[in-house]
């Protein structure tokens, strides 16, 4: 330590000629420093510990500078640049001058910093993460309607044990699951039931997202596992992961805005501005791959006299006790819709026109055996139904008017059912 003493005015000079002038305003407010503040501060601490007399000293003023940098939000890279610049100018200073009789002792002590400094940073910035992810969990545990963030939830509880492996860092330990498609989420995302959002440019992001994820989290996993000494590798890593899970869970707040905005209502059932869109990919993969599919158009039979006789309340009732039918009667990858007061269309994906009169008689079906009781009231009610299969010509354009020429073709067979005596399919 004596040799490093005589070199603090130079370990000065080149910490204030490295410093970064940064303008910032004045504030008094109650809620801790400006980012900016904090640089300032930051380079006071940063200072101290290259001046510091002894390995006591050393100890305290690494602690105080890595909390403060951590508590602060302020990237270990900038910390970890900082005291590499800082050591570069004072030895080019130095070469300069051709002083070169205490180089290997200079990098001896600033080599000792950087060790010091990530070791500690790494510890620390493992239990900040611990903290934000039960402080997150904690927060979704208490919403009332979570929906996607359900999902979520297994996320952060994969993150959180991939940070206890690393802390623990014992081989006789289970690291979390490593293949993106096995995990809880990886098998939510691979979910037929989610089918009605996997055309949306945030579903895709987030399975990006986590396939990256699971990567960073296999690279962590085999760094513990060979023992490497470089926690600088880990910090990277483990920041890599933190900003991930966050994107994550954004793309995720994002689904539950769709899906908030994309249901009915009342029926809970997709509505119809979700319609297009879905039909314009299903078109789509028709053309390209040649394959039919076809769409289902329901309308409940005399429902004017429902409303008329008994009010909306009790219509309102019979309109959720068919959208029941229909997610009971239909399969987990059909599209069902509400597509205006007593009407539904259902798309039926890589469907033929037999299967779909099939599912379309088993509507009829089970709607006409059901009784809707409402206090005393017992009703039954019936329901119409067109079926229509589709198959585009890969020469055909795929427009809105190609999608308003189907909903009229469906709709024509809908009509038809009415004309014959209603409760039927055609």
């Amino acid at each position: 330590m004596q040799v490093i003493h005589q070199y603090f005015p130079d370990i000065q000079e080149c910490v204030r000629d490295f410093g970064i002038k940064l303008e910032h305003i004045q504030f008094t407010g109650s809620d801790g420093l400006l980012y900016t503040h904090a640089i300032a501060e930051h380079k006071k601490l940063f200072l101290d510990l290259l001046l510091s007399a002894s390995d006591k000293e050393i100890e305290k003023n690494t602690k105080a500078l890595v909390h403060f940098t951590i508590e602060h939000d302020i990237s270990y890279l900038f910390l970890y640049s900082e005291l590499i610049t800082v050591a570069r100018k004072l030895l080019g200073n130095l070469a300069e001058r051709q002083e070169f009789e205490n180089i290997a002792e200079i990098n001896r002590y600033f080599r000792g910093h950087e060790d010091q400094i990530t070791a500690l940073y790494l510890q620390k910035f493992l239990k900040q993460l611990t903290l934000k992810g039960e402080l997150r969990l904690s927060h979704i545990s208490i919403m009332p309607d979570k929906k996607f963030l359900i999902h979520y939830e297994h996320h952060i509880q994969w993150v959180l044990n991939l940070i206890r492996y690393v802390q623990e860092n014992e081989l006789k330990n289970q690291p979390p699951e490593l293949n993106p498609n096995n995990c809880k989420f990886g098998q939510w995302l691979h979910n037929a039931s989610t089918s009605y959002l996997m055309s949306t440019s945030h579903f895709k992001v987030i399975e990006k997202l986590h396939i990256n994820l699971h990567d960073l989290g296999a690279n962590v996993v085999n760094y513990c596992k060979n023992q490497e000494n470089r926690p600088a590798t880990l910090i990277h890593l483990m920041q890599r992961i933190d900003y991930y899970s966050l994107e994550i869970g954004n793309e995720i707040a994002f689904l539950n805005e769709i899906e908030e905005s994309s249901k009915d209502p009342l029926t809970h059932l997709l509505t119809r501005r979700l319609f297009d869109k879905i039909m314009l990919n299903k078109l789509d993969i028709s053309k390209a791959t040649g394959r039919e599919f076809s769409l289902m158009m329901c309308d409940l039979d005399h429902f004017k006299a429902v409303n008329d006789t008994y009010g909306h309340a009790v219509g309102d009732i019979v309109l959720k006790h068919f959208s029941a039918i229909l997610e009971q009667t239909l399969r987990k990858s059909d599209y069902i819709f509400r597509f205006g007061g007593e009407e539904f269309m259902i798309l039926l994906p890589t469907t033929s026109k037999e299967e779909a009169l099939v599912l379309g008689q088993k509507l009829c079906n089970t709607t006409a055996a059901e009784e809707v009781i409402v206090e005393e009231i017992v009703l039954r009610y019936t329901v119409s139904i067109g079926v229509l299969s589709v198959l585009i010509d890969s020469t055909v354009p795929i427009r809105q008017d190609t999608i308003d020429r189907f909903v009229t073709q469906v709709d024509e067979k809908l009509y038809l059912a009415k004309e014959k005596g209603r409760n039927r399919v055609e």
